[in-house]
């Protein structure tokens, strides 16, 4: 049994193949809808209005421009909270594929997970529409966004390859992930500052795999600060840790996953 290299990991060679995928995935997701693709900026833009109007004046959260920085938060939260549960579903989902073409179990994990990236990356013009909205004026911080959002997509696919192999075995997974995502979301900076947390529980956010990340998504694009050395420390070991675990766990389990489904 050959190792799986890091190109291969990341389909190096089969972009036509990924391209397929992907253009499937899409028109499946939007067959017979009116709005199509406008949904996935539609989505984060309704939840961080309703947000806003709750935190704003509601429980009055003292952060400025309140909006932009929900929506600095919620559009790559609803890219890893779709990505994820639907990822770990796609290997059992693609069975019958899987059985009459030999194509490897990972493109169909890193296809999904590009699926929302995809998505991700339509929903930006919504950011930049808050921010002309509320006059914030690009700085050199911002550039930290785009390098944030690639290092969330290689945790979001480590998780679609590690959740997506387990579910094959143990088909529970799925109902345990939709509570996990409901609870990870509110233990994640992601409505709320990290300031407001307690300087006794800071140390939460470094033992979630996403917690740092989205602390920079505030400060890059609201705050106006780089993330420090130690935060991208800590980004950096969540990302080699995930990927060379779902790696790992892909090379030892990928000949008989398509036996078991």
């Amino acid at each position: 049994m050959s190792k799986t290299s890091f190109a291969e990991y990341f389909c190096y060679r089969r972009k036509f193949l990924l391209y397929n995928l992907i253009s499937r995935n899409l028109k499946v997701r939007y067959r017979h809808s009116l709005l199509g693709m406008f949904w996935t900026v539609l989505i984060p833009a309704v939840t961080a209005a309703i947000f806003y109007v709750i935190f704003n004046y509601v429980f009055k959260v003292q952060i400025p421009h309140y909006l932009l920085f929900l929506l600095s938060g919620l559009i790559p939260w609803t890219f890893f909270s779709t990505a994820v549960p639907l990822g770990t579903e796609s290997l059992v989902n693609n069975y019958n594929l899987l059985n009459k073409v030999p194509i490897p179990i990972h493109a169909l994990l890193y296809a999904e997970a590009l699926t929302h990236l995809l998505n991700l990356l339509l929903s930006i013009p919504v950011l930049i529409a808050a921010m002309v909205i509320f006059r914030v004026w690009p700085t050199w911080t911002m550039i930290q966004y785009p390098l944030l959002v690639g290092f969330l997509f290689l945790i979001t696919y480590s998780f679609c390859i590690i959740f997506g192999l387990v579910y094959v075995y143990f088909r529970d997974l799925k109902h345990i992930i939709t509570l996990l995502l409901q609870l990870w979301m509110y233990g994640t900076p992601v409505m709320y500052s990290s300031e407001m947390i307690p300087q006794r529980f800071r140390w939460v956010l470094a033992v979630n795999p996403v917690g740092t990340i989205f602390v920079g998504f505030h400060e890059s694009l609201v705050g106006n600060k780089w993330l420090t050395s130690q935060e991208y420390l800590t980004i950096a070991a969540w990302v080699l840790f995930l990927l060379f675990l779902s790696k790992y766990m892909l090379n030892k389990m990928r000949d008989s996953i398509v036996e078991m489904l």
